[in-house]
């Protein structure tokens, strides 16, 4: 097939008018980003009702950033009304399966156990078989105070390899004790739980340090 002058030069305008689109919508997630990690979170759910937002993102990722947004700033009220509507707007089956998995996770940390519990039986149904044994481990030690799980737990411990796995473990365990009235055990897997977290902070700085080592703009004042 041949193609005419004009053809071509259309292609070459949706290829490069696609780009700049890709361009933007990375700055502008960049942005939001830095505007989260700042607590500036105002400023933040400010610039999605930019035109320029709602022009590189749709309906749906919009909101979806503005729930994060509502998260970070642990705005309770703010954010089960963000999961409402996002639930409300007909979400794909992927967007479905993680807004699910994420809502379950919220209405667990917050005890809303009436909340998460048609989500677990959702996720039990579609998600993966890691996700949902996950989910229903996490109801049965926060809703049902299990702690028929310490014994396996504790020999997962001794084998993580991550301080977040550690951190993890760490904490179901602490509260797998409390639900058993064990305060001593709560007390020492507390205090490996915070351990782990010093360790995670720790080497968080050394990953930023390396990164400002490695930082080609700070060549020159090295």
């Amino acid at each position: 097939m041949e193609f005419n002058i004009v053809t071509i030069v259309l292609i070459c305008v949706a290829a490069a008018y696609f780009i700049i689109e890709q361009v933007l919508r990375t700055s502008r997630l960049g942005k939001f980003a830095l505007l989260l990690r700042s607590d500036k979170y105002d400023e933040a759910l400010d610039l999605l009702e930019t035109p320029g937002s709602k022009w590189l993102f749709p309906p749906y990722n919009r909101e979806y950033m503005k729930l994060n947004a509502y998260l970070m700033n642990d705005d309770e009220k703010s954010a089960a009304k963000q999961f409402d509507l996002l639930f409300s707007m007909r979400p794909s089956k992927k967007q479905r399966a993680d807004l699910v998995v994420k809502a379950y996770r919220y209405y667990m940390e917050h005890e809303r156990y009436k909340d998460a519990k048609p989500l677990l039986e959702e996720i039990e149904k579609t998600a993966d078989k890691s996700v949902a044994d996950e989910s229903r481990l996490m109801w049965d030690i926060f809703a049902e105070s299990d702690y028929s799980h310490i014994d396996e737990m504790e020999v997962q411990y001794e084998k993580a390899k991550s301080a977040q796995e550690r951190m993890r473990l760490a904490l179901l365990i602490a509260t797998q004790y409390e639900n058993a009235k064990r305060k001593p055990k709560v007390e020492e897997w507390r205090r490996k739980a915070e351990g782990a977290a010093r360790e995670l902070e720790e080497n968080a700085r050394h990953v930023a340090e390396k990164g400002a080592k490695d930082d080609p703009k700070d060549t020159g004042r090295r």
